[in-house]
């Protein structure tokens, strides 16, 4: 097998991107440290076979390992995470936050093209200064959403849809990407002049866990400040985004009617909690959040409440008959928004089929499966 002739730093390059300190890379990859520094040095060529497990190992594009010289390294996105301090953000964020970022270099050449394809950003603006509540309240008309009709959708699961096809109404994109446990990260946003995103990581423990940190990584492109989230109360955009989470998904006035007549602050129960974050198709943790921040439970209540309360029930067996189809696991993983965009800049014939694949990851014959699930 012949020894290919790459550029060493572009193996540098590669491991780089991903994270990996050289000890990391070489356990990865199944050889020693120092055989690793030969290929990056250039002091020895690899085998065809070891570059396409290094492109396997590493999840970078063969081809890209042939490059005569590397790309640049782009400016990791900013770190508000301080829960566990902040550690090198793992592969799994680092390829989640690379795919994001391309499916917007995407749009951004779909919109140069054919500009009403691509839908634009709809969303207000706040900053650090402002009250979290009000921002809530004027973000929450902004939806058109009431109480009551949150209270009618049919739990957890059925509100993160709701909720994410409306932030997606908006012109942001909303991804689902399973990454690292949740102490790493909740996920992250980005936001450029005409396009933002937000990225979920769906390992979080619930829906409910979900469904707050869409509203705290909306909360983020609001600020015009976003990045990678662990939602810590130590950082002040971390915690203005929580607050306006909690704020905006559980209204003041709807709360002090839920609660009932108790004398404030009040000491509720585990099941007190329980019964309010059900009424309002939230998590336990943000109702407890919640009542804290509005002086309906006493000072220190969220931190004495949020031992077991979202450790998701077991998941149940379902036959094979009763799985989601491909087609919607990878609709949930990219959004309506994302498959809608690529399905209309196909039939108008800004890309073609091949790019649409690469963009939704399915071939083109599953396009008309895409589009009746859209529909």
């Amino acid at each position: 097998m012949p020894e290919v002739p790459v550029n060493g730093k572009v193996l540098e390059w590669a491991r780089k991107i991903r994270g990996l300190e050289i000890e990391q890379a070489a356990e990865l990859l199944g050889i020693q440290a120092h055989e690793l520094r030969e290929y990056e040095s250039g002091a020895k060529k690899p085998l065809v076979g070891f570059l396409r497990k290094m492109s396997a190992r590493y999840r970078v594009n063969f081809t890209s390992l042939l490059m005569p010289e590397p790309l640049p390294i782009e400016k990791p996105a900013t770190d508000h995470r301080e829960r566990h301090g902040r550690h090198p953000l793992s592969m799994d964020t680092l390829i989640a936050y690379e795919d994001v970022n391309e499916a917007l270099d995407a749009f951004e050449d779909i919109a140069d093209e054919a500009p009403r394809i691509v839908p634009k950003l709809s969303i207000g603006t706040a900053h650090l200064d402002d009250d979290p509540e009000a921002v809530a309240i004027r973000e929450r008309k902004r939806f058109g959403v009431s109480v009551d009709q949150q209270k009618l959708w049919r739990g957890l699961a059925d509100a993160r849809r709701r909720w994410r096809e409306l932030i997606e109404d908006h012109g942001v994109f909303t991804y689902m990407i399973p990454m690292q446990p949740p102490e790493e990260l909740s996920g992250f946003s980005i936001l450029r002049d005409n396009l933002a995103a937000i990225c979920i990581n769906d390992r979080e423990s619930t829906e409910g866990a979900k469904i707050f940190t869409l509203f705290h990584e909306y909360c983020h492109l609001l600020l015009r400040n976003t990045g990678i989230s662990d939602e810590n109360n130590s950082n002040r955009t971390e915690r203005f985004c929580n607050d306006f989470a909690a704020a905006f998904l559980i209204p003041r006035n709807r709360l002090r009617q839920e609660a009932g007549e108790v004398e404030t602050p009040y000491e509720f129960s585990d099941a007190e909690v329980k019964r309010l974050a059900g009424r309002f198709r939230v998590s336990n943790r943000a109702m407890a959040l919640r009542l804290e921040k509005t002086g309906f439970a006493p000072s220190g209540f969220y931190a004495r409440r949020t031992g077991p309360w979202d450790v998701p029930s077991e998941i149940p067996y379902l036959p094979p008959s009763a799985q989601p189809s491909h087609v919607r696991i990878r609709l949930k993983r990219i959004g309506q928004l994302h498959a809608r965009t690529v399905l209309q800049a196909v039939e108008r014939r800004v890309i073609n089929s091949f790019d649409a694949s690469v963009l939704i990851g399915l071939k083109p014959a599953s396009f008309g499966k895409v589009q009746a699930a859209l529909e």
